[in-house]
């Protein structure tokens, strides 16, 4: 795993699926694509990461994923950056995560993705993750809700079969057109 800064975390999303808008953030969902809202308000720790291992299985098929953290510290008595920093700092990265938002996994790191994907959520945490082959993407809030959204064609059923068989509250959301 590597941490990237902003523009690092930009020039991959230039050379990837992931649009950028006109400042250069990046698109939640684009055009054409099919988006489902979860709520994981009332989810326990443990139960997040079960929730993050389904989502990052979701994304499919990749060789490279970003996860982007956009926005942290609003909730600060629930985050523990002293294990987000020991974590960090066990890939040898000691860097602010102010400095290297983008957290960029290879294929065989998806445990690792899963698991800061976890403290995100746990944390109440921003955050994006993008493939590097758009068969989807996936959006977490502060305010413990995330979207994965996947191409028009693509079927958003498994993974909302698999969310909502385990009572965890989804709904569509209307297609980006």
């Amino acid at each position: 795993m590597r941490f990237l800064t902003k523009e690092e975390s930009r020039g991959w999303c230039v050379g990837n699926p992931p649009q950028l808008d006109e400042r250069r953030h990046p698109v939640q969902w684009p055009t054409k694509f099919q988006a489902l809202r979860f709520i994981y308000t009332h989810e326990p720790g443990g139960r997040l990461f079960w929730l993050s291992q389904r989502l990052i299985a979701a994304l499919d098929y990749w060789d490279e994923a970003l996860l982007w953290v956009t926005l942290s510290g609003v909730w600060a008595s629930s985050e523990n950056t002293h294990l987000y920093y020991r974590l960090r700092q066990s890939y040898g990265d000691q860097r602010h995560l102010d400095q290297a938002p983008g957290h960029l996994a290879l294929r065989h790191e998806g445990a690792d993705i899963t698991t800061f994907l976890h403290l995100c959520m746990m944390f109440g945490w921003d955050a994006f993750v993008f493939p590097d082959r758009d068969y989807g993407r996936l959006y977490v809030s502060h305010d413990e809700y995330g979207e994965i959204a996947v191409p028009e064609g693509v079927s958003i059923d498994p993974i909302r079969d698999v969310l909502q068989g385990a009572g965890v509250k989804v709904e569509m959301l209307k297609s980006a057109v």
